[in-house]
């Protein structure tokens, strides 16, 4: 059986943390404000504005981080501030017994898939693939926000084409 963690609610202390590229390009205020405007409190942890070399902090940084965040009780939700490449890299560091008696909502995509599947099948624990914080400061649109919301807050989810997506066409038969 899969272990669904508790979905987030308005004012949830959410960790934004690295777990495999920096984001250079947004500040660590920037990142803290598109959480806000999600509803929720952001808890910025170190590898959330390191860079060390092409990664968010060295591997022991960014394990320690992800460790740290299922590890505090006041933290209810953790969510990663962009992919690119490092996630594999901190898997061994990982305290998946402590991470499997602390479910909670974890998001990301990309390079974040390696967490994902390390934390479905080691912890039985169901994560969310989704736009990160970086995408939520750059601006998702009204489709995507809907999903994230759903997600985040827990929310039936409905797939659907948007309205003014372009018609479906057979591009090679068979």
């Amino acid at each position: 059986d899969m272990n669904t963690p508790k979905s987030l609610f308005p004012g949830a202390r959410v960790a934004i943390l690295g777990a495999s590229s920096p984001s250079r390009d947004i500040s660590g205020e920037e990142k803290a404000a598109a959480v806000r405007a999600m509803g929720f409190e952001p808890v910025l942890y170190p590898s959330a504005t390191a860079v060390y070399g092409y990664l968010a902090g060295s591997d022991a940084q960014r394990a320690a981080d992800l460790n740290a965040a299922f590890a505090d009780p006041t933290i209810d939700g953790i969510m990663a501030i962009r992919g690119g490449y490092g996630a594999p890299r901190i898997l061994p560091m990982l305290d998946f017994e402590m991470i499997r008696k602390n479910p909670k909502f974890f998001g990301g995509y990309s390079d974040v898939t390696a967490l994902h599947i390390a934390l479905n099948q080691k912890c039985d624990l169901v994560t969310y693939h989704m736009p990160m914080v970086g995408a939520w400061h750059s601006g998702l649109d009204e489709y995507s926000e809907s999903f994230v919301k759903a997600m985040l807050f827990g929310k039936e989810i409905a797939y659907e084409n948007p309205a003014d997506a372009p018609a479906m066409q057979t591009l090679v038969g068979g």
